[in-house]
């Protein structure tokens, strides 16, 4: 029996969401991320969601899922909702809440939850591409690439003010009816609620 509690996150990102977790000294509590493949075409809502289904049925048949246990799915709004691919990511994300899967949704990407370590932003802004958060962190950094995280750049010590910073965008952050951020917002916050009860 395992004494820690135990998080996988499936995400559309192949890159910047495992590379954050991994840097994270997490005690008793373990954070593992399903990231896309690179150049494997599976970034798609639905192949995301079949991850996370494929790593649940692994570790629930192998006994391994405890309560407290949780998983994840992480979307980018500017990956998933565009107009032709609306209602392919609404299948998604029923079947993951069918499935009892969490959500966390970023308006445009999990980069923002990376900028808001270093900087508010401001509610109502929107950003039209992922790049103009990039731009934002490298101003804030002055230097950073979604493809190498170096350690020490987003620090756990830095996770309450980007809690607080992603909860003040949020017009009503608790609102079941809010499938995702309308405008800048990430919702990767409410991961990290549950996390940091457990102790860092």
């Amino acid at each position: 029996m395992r004494d820690d509690r135990v998080f996988v996150v499936a995400t559309d990102d192949t890159y910047a969401p495992a590379q954050y977790f991994e840097h994270l000294p997490f005690r008793r509590v373990k954070v593992f991320v399903l990231p896309t493949p690179v150049d494997s075409g599976l970034s798609a809502p639905r192949h995301v969601v079949e991850r996370l289904k494929e790593a649940f049925r692994d570790v629930s048949q192998r006994g391994q899922v405890q309560s407290g246990d949780e998983f994840w799915v992480f979307l980018d709004t500017d990956r998933s909702l565009t107009d032709n691919k609306l209602h392919r990511t609404m299948d998604a994300l029923r079947t993951a809440r069918q499935a009892g899967f969490e959500l966390a949704i970023s308006n445009p990407c999990f980069d923002l939850w990376l900028l808001l370590h270093h900087a508010d932003v401001l509610p109502g802004t929107v950003f039209a591409k992922c790049e103009e958060v990039g731009r934002q962190i490298r101003a804030a950094l002055g230097q950073y690439n979604k493809t190498s995280i170096k350690p020490g750049q987003f620090p756990l010590a830095r996770i309450p003010d980007a809690i607080r910073r992603a909860r003040a965008l949020e017009t009503a952050p608790d609102d079941p009816l809010g499938q995702w951020p309308e405008q800048a917002g990430t919702r990767v916050y409410r991961l990290l609620e549950r996390v940091l009860p457990a102790g860092p």
